[in-house]
């Protein structure tokens, strides 16, 4: 999947150096009202909008970049969804009034790369606690049944990432599917589906490897599984898109819903 390479240092040199702890906390008593201000100044916001239009002009594929990074790093407000809309034709005013609606294939596309980013950033925090907690004189990363588990959540958190990218790149080269014939919906239904049974596993380890300090408030790690909690029933639970890929692959034939997998 290609990517522009200006915007993803400016997405990650941004959102590193300013979505701190300190920052997040301050936040959700504040609101998002200065991060979205500040989104909005570089044209984040406007990834998506053709630069005849005063846009970016980038992809999906660069949209999944930020959405995937808003996840990353617990970006507060509705940056991703004011994105997706832009895109999808609606002006500045009319996205961030209605910034918590989207159409259902966009709402499911857009939480797959935020949950996948999520993933990302509790698998990254649960690499750096194991490497430096010590038990019995040694990092708890040395143990191989903790590395196990870490091997496991990285597992997910790869698959996560590749079924959420192949999404993005399936919209940019076929559009956004308003139905379940058109080409990309499968790669869709598939990335929300895939995202959303993956996050008991993912949480569960890496609160696991935390032990009791991934609960404290302090340590932050709420900043991510409770989001993921609540992404992965918006715009339909693992279990409706699975049953919808299914009566997908049944009206295909094991022919067609082959090819469809492995092209």
């Amino acid at each position: 999947m290609s990517t522009d390479s200006l915007l993803l240092d400016t997405v990650e040199r941004l959102f590193s150096e300013l979505l701190t702890p300190e920052y997040l906390a301050g936040a959700e008593r504040s609101g998002a009202g200065e991060f979205l201000a500040l989104t909005r100044e570089i044209g984040l916001d406007t990834v998506l909008v053709g630069q005849e239009e005063g846009g970016y002009g980038g992809s999906w594929s660069d949209a999944f970049v930020v959405a995937e990074a808003c996840g990353r790093y617990a970006a507060p407000g509705h940056l991703p969804e004011i994105m997706v809309k832009r895109g999808l034709g609606e002006s500045a005013e009319q996205a961030e009034k209605r910034s918590g609606s989207l159409p259902l294939p966009a709402g499911a596309l857009l939480r797959s790369a935020q949950m996948a980013g999520a993933a990302r950033a509790l698998l990254e925090r649960s690499i750096q606690y194991c490497g430096e907690r010590e038990q019995f004189g040694r990092p708890v990363g040395r143990f191989q049944a903790v590395q196990q588990q870490l091997a496991e959540l990285a597992g997910d958190v790869s698959c996560m990432q590749a079924a959420s990218q192949r999404a993005f790149a399936e919209v940019q080269r076929h559009g956004m599917p308003a139905g379940e014939d058109d080409p990309a919906w499968l790669a869709v239904a598939i990335a929300k589906c895939r995202c959303s049974e993956l996050v008991h596993p993912v949480t569960q380890i890496a609160h696991g490897v935390h032990g009791a300090i991934g609960f404290t408030e302090e340590f932050g790690l709420q900043y991510f599984s409770l989001p993921l909690w609540r992404w992965r029933a918006e715009y339909g639970r693992h279990s409706d898109w699975a049953l919808a890929i299914g009566r997908r692959a049944i009206a295909d034939g094991p022919d067609a819903t082959w090819a469809a997998l492995t092209r």
